[in-house]
């Protein structure tokens, strides 16, 4: 570059005019190497293009372009995402017992894409064309218009004796032209990479509603990877800029530049902001930032500010772009600490909790005794007698759906899985399976999120500065009278930190009795009978799931894997009111309900892959309250359970209990020339649940790898391993001792009731093919018909819970499968058991869809009721591992865990639902596919693999070439919740 400046007429170096003064010498040498204002013209085409591209992705997104062909073409790509995992890292990892760790992955080709639109349009504006423009330049310009910027930076440098001597020609590269230019793109991205960052609409520019509705769990990423490219442009300048101060040196001493540029106080300015930007980016470094997520935490707070002031003030010329990141940052935390402060009751005046109070329920074995009350008129159209319930009786009966479409919904609601709600300001924690918390928390001031979406949440008496995301496990009903439809419910897995931490606290107050902390101030109010209270603060909500438009779908397919079932809960809760009638607008979601205009959805299957048998009960209570409330021809709940071993077959015969999960094969009688057609119960029966059966080669269930050596390359092209599915990052997968046995019944149960519902079924489906014999032969009616398909009422056997029996070895549990029972004979068969099946028992003939058809009302998923009995373990051994290390033997006498009976009743109906193997999602999305009577929507939630595999499963099943024939089940959209702070 120095020969061509001698070579030229305009040289690249401008000379510097001779003054003795050290200072003056090296301020007009800075000020002759600035930039001119039209150079500056490549920052404002980078965020006129930044907007450009901003508004046309918002248009795409209201005018749901996705959806169709051109969409569809783009998803088939841009869902993807590349998993790695190196060969044999698996078993070298558990030789070495070291924990399960997630393969290495890539994010989805649609934010590569964007990023490397970001990164080639930054290097564009930085290095393509020349990189000083003359002033008074004919191009774009703010040279013809008032700056500030000109006067601030001649009382800053105090050097407006110096301008004359700048190039008054365009210089296409130098040293300090292109060290200029990208110190100048750095600075322009730092509003950009700010607005990655912010969480909190207004100030979080892509989340508001009129725009691409982005929040920070889709755009933090980007943000990472702009500040990335910030720090390499800031190498740049700094590398060039020492360049140019070495080669340039003072006429009248000989010394290089460099020697002088250390008298000038804005570059003091500037190593200063380079040495925070380094630190920053050295704490941001994955490894640091999980072992040490709290210093990160705070030096990031404490550095940002710090590095924007220290930049703006080493060149004023161009600092707007830092005050206005700077104001960015500073205004959404200022915004968000309000909101803070009012949500947390320390602003304003708080919310009253007037149902703050022990409920006294009873129990549910004769029922379903909480009953979900609902103002929907009845159908007149139906006949009334005492066999038809009233307006006001269970729902899913005789008014579902609601005819008209009704006015006031808001009686019908999802009930509490417990009977304590907290005071406001206050947790209400419990210990579950799986080294699990399940908080509880109503916030004083009124808050309100859509379904899916996460809080940051802070528990003083664990750290008193930090807070930590987590997704709700519920949704907000603003219709609910009281707090209850307000309740934030939050399921966290220890793993280490504060999770750690949080699960120590909970489980040392439970073993020493305590029910809240010594020195919370705790209002009067009644204590729960089992967990804890704790001081808890809420910052949010946040997450991008509110742009997602559930009802507009005919079929909603809902993923989980793991910890990850509480973004499905909130999305399986806020559809299942939605269907049975709820207008969605009071929900947190978009408005429409079943009846509504504009509302589509017809049917849900929610599909959640988990670790134990025991984990179920973390949503027993919720997913049984939806079968509840919605048909099974609209719900299906299956749940898949992955650590379950196969056990040791005995010799002998094959034990009968042994699962294959085929599906039921409706009895036929043999030797008739010509069978009757199959009547609609029985077509539909069949197809319908998977829990009807065990054994099948062509279930949606993979056994391969308990029985085969894993391959070597899986669905994603590398290793897998099923903890995979179901373990984040960190989880403790160590079995608590009485936790086998807890695994044990929960499977037993649900073992058992499959073989019960089963066996209802075909004697179902056999006197119905008898009755309609019957009816062809001109018989009196089904009343006469002396046929006795089952003599007599049993009831399902208890769950045992004798910890001694949770060192029970595989083949003593394939005795125990194997062991005839004569209690698995099923009831007598009534008109209330044909029209239940497997999945809800709600009536597969609605009468309020055909009213042809007058059946008694059925029995809600209750009608098996459970009688198993978990509430009271009184063995503390077997749960001494709850209390951290030094307490245990101090606590042991006092260490107990309850479990509620109601909750423990929920489990075992839920267990039905709950089979042991590895879901085939491929053929559970294409069964969902041909259901569907339109687009699907597909809401997946759970670790890394699981969302890859998902989105590889989508992108085979997208077809655009159907879109194009009008058959819009070729469209699939998916929402996916996976980020990490």
């Amino acid at each position: 570059m120095a020969a061509n400046a001698t070579a030229s007429a305009r040289p690249a170096y401008p000379a510097s005019p001779a003054f003795s003064d050290d200072l003056e010498f090296v301020t007009a040498y800075l000020t002759v190497h600035v930039l001119s204002d039209a150079s500056r013209i490549y920052s404002y085409i980078f965020w006129v293009a930044l907007v450009v591209v901003l508004i046309s992705c918002s248009v795409l997104h209201h005018l749901n372009i996705r959806g169709g062909y051109i969409g569809a073409l783009w998803n088939k790509w841009a869902i993807r995402r590349r998993t790695w995992r190196k060969k044999h890292s698996l078993a070298l990892a558990k030789a070495k017992g070291q924990p399960h760790r997630q393969p290495f992955s890539l994010p989805a080709n649609a934010q590569i894409f964007t990023l490397a639109v970001i990164v080639v349009a930054a290097l564009l504006v930085s290095f393509l064309g020349p990189d000083y423009l003359a002033p008074g330049s004919t191009l774009w310009t703010l040279q013809d218009f008032p700056s500030a910027t000109t006067s601030l930076a001649k009382r800053a440098y105090e050097m407006s004796d110096f301008y004359q001597y700048q190039p008054q020609y365009t210089i296409p590269k130098a040293w300090w032209t292109t060290g200029n230019r990208t110190g100048l793109i750095a600075f322009t991205l730092f509003p950009l990479c700010i607005l990655f960052a912010l969480k909190s609409p207004p100030f979080a520019i892509f989340s508001l509603p009129f725009l691409v509705q982005f929040y920070c769990d889709k755009l933090l990423w980007l943000h990472k990877w702009t500040a990335r490219l910030i720090y390499f442009l800031t190498v740049l300048h700094v590398a060039f800029w020492s360049v140019q101060l070495v080669i340039e040196r003072r006429a009248s001493t000989g010394k290089i530049a460099y020697v002088y540029a250390w008298q000038y106080e804005k570059f003091l300015f500037a190593w200063t902001a380079f040495g925070c930007m380094t630190l920053l980016f050295a704490l941001s470094i994955p490894i640091v930032r999980r072992a040490h997520y709290e210093a990160f935490y705070f030096l990031h707070i404490l550095l940002v500010p710090l590095t924007l002031i220290m930049s703006a003030l080493h060149h004023p010329p161009v600092w707007w772009w830092c005050w206005a990141a700077l104001g960015l940052w500073f205004g959404e935390r200022t915004w968000r600490f309000t909101w803070w402060l009012y949500t947390n009751g320390f602003l304003g005046s708080s919310t009253s909790s007037s149902r703050n109070t022990l409920r006294k329920k009873p129990s549910r074995l004769g029922g379903n005794d909480q009953k979900i009350e609902t103002p929907y008129r009845p159908n007149m159209s139906q006949p009334s007698g005492p066999g038809m319930p009233r307006s006001g009786s269970t729902v899913g009966l005789m008014h579902y759906p609601p005819i008209p479409p009704p006015d006031i919904t808001h009686g019908v609601r999802l009930t509490l899985p417990t009977d304590y709600v907290p005071p406001p300001g206050f947790a209400h924690a419990e210990l579950l399976p799986g080294r699990t918390v399940r908080l509880r928390i109503i916030t004083p001031g009124y808050l309100a999120w859509a379904p899916g979406q996460h809080f940051l949440i802070s528990v003083p008496s664990i750290t008193r500065f930090t807070s930590h995301p987590f997704t709700a496990a519920s949704i907000c009903d603003e219709q609910t009278p009281g707090a209850d439809g307000r309740v934030l419910v939050f399921l966290i897995r220890a793993k280490n930190g504060w999770t750690k931490d949080l699960w120590d606290a909970v489980a040392l107050m439970t073993s020493r009795n305590e029910q809240f902390r010594r020195g919370e101030s705790l209002p009067r109010c009644e204590m729960p009978f089992r967990g804890v209270l704790l001081r808890a603060c809420v910052d949010g909500p946040y997450g991008s799931s509110v742009r997602a438009a559930w009802m507009d779908y005919p079929s909603v397919l809902i993923v989980a894997g793991g910890s990850g079932v509480s973004y499905a809960l909130s999305i399986l809760q806020f559809m299942t009111l939605c269907l049975a009638g709820r207008n969605g607008r009071f929900l947190g979601g978009k408005s429409g309900g079943y009846g509504q205009p504009g509302f589509k959805t017809t049917r849900v299957r929610f599909v959640w892959l988990v670790r134990e048998f025991a984990h179920v009960q973390w949503c027993a209570s919720v997913l049984r309250r939806c079968m509840d409330i919605v048909p099974n021809t609209e719900l299906q709940v299956d749940i898949f359970v992955t650590n379950v071993k196969p056990a040791a077959v005995p010799r002998g015969p094959p034990p009968p209990a042994r699962v294959k999960f085929a599906p039921v094969q409706i009895p036929k009688e043999k030797g008739s020339e010509l069978d009757p057609p199959s009547p609609k119960f029985a077509q539909e029966v069949n197809p319908r649940f998977s829990v009807s059966s065990d054994d099948s080669a062509e279930s949606d269930v993979d056994l391969s790898y308990y029985t085969s050596i894993a391959p070597d390359e899986g669905e994603l092209g590398h290793e897998e391993d099923p903890l995979d599915l179901t373990n984040f990052e960190g989880d403790d997968d160590t079995e608590m001792p009485g936790e086998a046995q807890f695994n044990l019944s929960v499977r037993q149960e649900g073992r058992m009731r499959r073989r019960k519902t089963r066996r209802l079924t075909m004697a179902a489906v056999a006197k119905q093919e008898l009755m309609y014999r019957a009816s062809e032969q001109n018989f009196d009616g089904p009343g006469q018909s002396s046929v006795q398909l089952v003599t007599k009422p049993t009831q399902l056997p208890r769950i045992d819970t004798n910890p001694s029996s949770s060192s029970r070895s595989g083949a003593d549990l394939a005795d125990l499968a194997a062991t005839p029972s004569p209690e698995l004979l099923p009831p007598p068969l009534t008109a209330s058991s044909m029209a239940s099946t497997p999945n809800s028992a709600h009536p597969l003939i609605d009468p309020s869809r055909d009213p042809g058809r007058a059946l008694e009302p059925p029995t809600p998923a209750s009608q098996f009721r459970s009688h198993s009995r978990l509430s009271v373990w009184t063995d503390t051994d077997s749960f001494a591992a709850l209390v951290p290390g030094g307490d245990v033997h101090r606590a042991r006498e006092q260490l107990r865990l309850d479990l509620d009976d109601g909750e423990v009743e929920d489990v075992g109906i839920v267990a039905e639902h709950a089979r042991p193997g590895k879901p085939k999602l491929d053929r559970i999305l294409a069964d969902e596919v041909e259901r569907s009577k339109g687009a699907l929507a597909v809401a997946c939630c759970g670790p890394t693999s699981l969302d890859a595999m998902m989105r590889k499963i989508i992108a085979a099943q997208i077809n655009p070439a159907r879109i194009r024939r009008g058959d819009m089940r070729g469209s699939i959209t998916l929402f996916s919740e996976e980020f990490s702070y």
